[in-house]
């Protein structure tokens, strides 16, 4: 062989070398651990039993809210009105039961700060009162619509208002408003949901939204991590998705929804503080934790006496330690009862220092315990 068939057969050689180890490497990536029979039914069942079901239920309870709004601007009856509040606090459940997972659809199209803007525009809504401008739901901003716009046109002092006292340009305000709610609980639905084994129904309100395509829906994507997808290459990176939307949320509701208005003593920062809804809102977003671990939509807090099933992040934590799968779920447990244990309604307990602090160190407590289970996953 002369030198340069050398030189060129030996480079060939290199070439095949490193295709063979880059192919290697994308099966190794392709067949890791975190592609193991487990982790797939444990994505499977968090997007088909969890996510899904939740938004499922909100927007079946958005579509409720509504009609009550609707027939309580009929009727201007009280009884009415307090129905409309009725479907408010319903529809407000599996929200917060979904604040766990606010990545994905909830974040790429905005739908988390057009259904839950907090603090409002107040100056803005009223200026919307005061005009003669049409309401347009699809137009209206983030901070003047929304869950917390409906409810300052719904509620006072904790209670439903006097119907009396609401105006016929309020009226027309609250129908756009749980329109908005009700189409932006629909499409976070479908996005996930995507556009395979539709009803009649929901192909109709698709057409009437024309949402950009959802195709087989994100969720169909979570459960298919692959090495070319910019966000969820393994198995893994979506289970720790998963983990960092519940430490997400977690901090967020000790250190802001808590303890921002508990260091300040500013009643106005309180979440859902025309309805007191505040504390139901919080420990509605620790069930949200539970179900992601749990891997069930089940609110009793004593599932979280036991060990999750194999199809389960608490499953596979258990699988691989133990020890660790038992504090997180004490952890969970803690953190609600200890919100649980704060006066309600909140924003009339402000000073209760002992139950706040308390309730601030479990959950910051429970978002470090949570971070441990990347580490095992990974």
């Amino acid at each position: 062989m002369n030198k340069k068939n050398l030189i060129f057969g030996g480079l060939l050689a290199s070439l095949m070398f490193f295709s063979s180890c880059d192919d290697e490497k994308k099966e190794e990536v392709l067949n890791d651990d975190s592609s193991s029979v487990a982790y797939t039914e444990v994505i499977n069942n968090y997007v088909d039993k969890v996510v899904i079901p939740t938004y499922g239920d909100m927007k079946d309870k958005t579509s409720a809210l509504l009609e009550a709004v609707e027939a309580f601007t009929e009727s201007g009856t009280d009884s009415d009105l307090q129905a409309a509040c009725d479907a408010w606090r319903a529809a407000r459940e599996p929200w917060e039961e979904s604040e766990a997972f606010l990545f994905g659809p909830a974040a790429t199209y905005g739908l988390d700060p057009s259904l839950d803007s907090w603090p409002l525009d107040k100056v803005q809504i009223n200026s919307f009162l005061n005009s003669s401008i049409e309401f347009d739901p699809e137009a209206l901003g983030s901070t003047v619509r929304g869950f917390h716009t409906l409810e300052y046109l719904l509620f006072e002092n904790g209670k439903a208002r006097k119907a009396s006292d609401i105006t016929e340009r309020q009226k027309n305000y609250m129908v756009a408003v749980a329109t908005g709610i009700s189409d932006d609980a629909f499409l976070l639905w479908y996005y996930w949901h995507g556009d395979k084994s539709l009803s009649s129904a929901d192909k109709e309100r698709v057409e009437e939204l024309e949402p950009d395509a959802a195709n087989d829906g994100f969720g169909a994507r979570f459960k298919n991590a692959n090495m070319f997808d910019q966000a969820y290459k393994t198995q893994a990176d979506v289970i720790g998705q998963i983990i960092d939307g519940c430490t997400d949320i977690s901090g967020e509701v000790g250190e802001q929804k808590i303890g921002g208005p508990f260091n300040t003593k500013q009643v106005e920062e309180v979440e859902s503080w025309y309805s007191w809804n505040s504390l139901d809102d919080y420990k509605h977003n620790i069930l949200s934790i539970q179900h992601s671990y749990l891997g069930t939509l089940s609110d009793k807090i004593g599932d979280l006496d036991k060990t999750g099933s194999a199809s389960s992040i608490s499953g596979v934590v258990a699988g691989k330690n133990k020890n660790l799968d038992e504090q997180i779920r004490k952890a969970i447990k803690d953190a609600y009862n200890a919100v649980d244990a704060i006066p309600a309604p909140f924003r009339n307990n402000l000073n209760a220092s002992t139950e706040i602090k308390d309730a601030m160190e479990k959950l910051a407590e429970l978002t470090d315990v949570l971070e441990k289970v990347k580490e095992v996953i990974e």
